[in-house]
């Protein structure tokens, strides 16, 4: 009887430690599993069992990131203008030190447009495009510590004729003829922007009969400067800077040895500073959502003109909030899109008349906002964008949609 009881108990004794066993799991040794036998062990924490396809997809979620998109974009991305999106040609040809290092080739079809740039010691990149009616080109370098650019469209005609001993001449220049300078360096976290232009603005045409001369004179001249703290900006990104403008749109009439001037209503000065700003609100690696708003305070002062008026000037603050939003869909694909409208906080108009008369206008005005979509395909070197846009108050009207697309090739 007493041997029975001592094998039950043994059985008992030796069932209690192998079910210890088979709960903690063999610990990979025979020494270690008495230690664990032994010593006291902390009971095991509950998690919920994961069936495979959530396991799987919690593993797929995750691989894809913003980062992977890093790379210049093309004109279609970021059409609302926010200052805290990624580079895009048309930005970074504004900066011209930032295309430094860039190896690659850009197409535009939707505006007929072509980039190339390469390095060799220093980045070198050529574009072709146009202005107007005459053909762009705009030669740049870049360093690690300026850029360079250079813009240049012709179109000039000179006719030279003689008529019963008499010369004549006459000389045309091109809407869109133009010739453009712009000067970029970064300092610490912030860069430097500059930008000179002259711009043909309408078809000139001057002439000479051998009695009367005219003289005619469509042009812009353009200033203007920028800084931004684009290099060292992560949730907050502003901007600043000023243009300077001056519109001539003049003819002079000369007989006789007597000029008369006939000024157009739209010749003025104009000086334009602004203050842009973006917040990112919403941001994770694969997605983020920026809001921002670039703001204007224009002033101008347009031409006194022989008896129609004594001058006009013209001041209004105006804000252009925007939002932008992108997000890493795949390794190869993404999705970006934006909205914006221009507010016209407030705007007046004041002019006076030759007959004493005058006017005054004041006006609050919001413009009708406008959104794109767009998405981006990358493999390997190669990307492809395209993008949608259209006026939100005009969906039915098929003339206010746009559709563009661009690809890149990167060395």
């Amino acid at each position: 009887m007493n041997l029975k009881l001592l094998v039950g108990i043994g059985l008992l004794v030796t069932t209690n430690i192998m079910a210890q066993d088979d709960f903690y799991g063999d610990t990979g040794s025979s020494s270690e599993s008495t230690e664990a036998v032994s010593a006291p062990v902390a009971a095991p924490i509950y998690q919920p069992v994961q069936n495979a396809s959530t396991s799987s997809e919690a593993t797929a979620v995750g691989d894809e990131s913003l980062k992977d998109f890093n790379k210049l974009h093309g004109n279609v991305y970021n059409t609302v203008g926010n200052i805290g999106a990624s580079a895009n040609v048309d930005g970074n040809l504004r900066a011209p030190h930032s295309m430094n290092g860039l190896n690659l080739a850009y197409l535009q079809s939707s505006l007929d447009y072509g980039l190339v740039s390469f390095t060799r010691g220093i980045t070198y990149y050529l574009g072709l495009g146009n202005s107007d009616d005459v053909g762009l080109l705009t030669f740049g370098l870049a360093t690690r510590g300026m850029g360079l650019s250079l813009d240049i469209g012709t179109g000039k005609t000179n006719v030279f004729g003689e008529s019963a001993n008499v010369k004549t001449s006459s000389s045309t220049v091109e809407e869109g003829d133009v010739f453009g300078l712009r000067f970029s360096m970064p300092m610490g976290g912030l860069e430097l922007l500059t930008h000179f232009e002259w711009l043909t603005i309408e078809d000139q045409k001057s002439t000479d009969n051998g009695t009367t001369e005219l003289n005619a004179n469509y042009w812009d001249l353009m200033f203007e400067a920028e800084i931004n703290n684009t290099p060292s900006a992560k949730d907050l990104y502003w901007a600043g800077g000023a243009k300077i403008l001056r519109r001539n749109l003049r003819k002079e009439t000369t007989t006789a040895g007597v000029t008369a001037l006939n000024s157009d209503l739209d010749s003025h000065f104009e000086i334009a500073p602004h203050f842009d700003l973006a917040f990112n609100v919403l941001g994770n690696e694969r997605a983020r959502v920026l809001i921002g708003s670039n703001n204007t305070l224009g002033f101008q002062m347009f031409d006194k003109i022989d008896n129609t008026t004594d001058g006009r000037f013209e001041l209004g603050l105006f804000l252009a909030p925007n939002i932008f939003a992108e997000i890493a869909l795949t390794k190869n694909w993404m999705f970006f899109g934006g909205a914006s409208h221009t507010l016209n906080v407030f705007s007046m108009s004041s002019e006076k008349y030759n007959d004493d008369s005058n006017d005054f206008t004041i006006q609050t005005l919001t413009e009708h906002t406008s959104a794109e979509i767009g998405t981006r395909f990358q493999w390997k070197s190669f990307a492809l964008e395209a993008s949608l846009s259209e006026a939100f108050f005009g969906a039915l009207n098929k003339d206010n949609s746009d559709f563009n697309l661009n690809a890149f090739i990167y060395f």
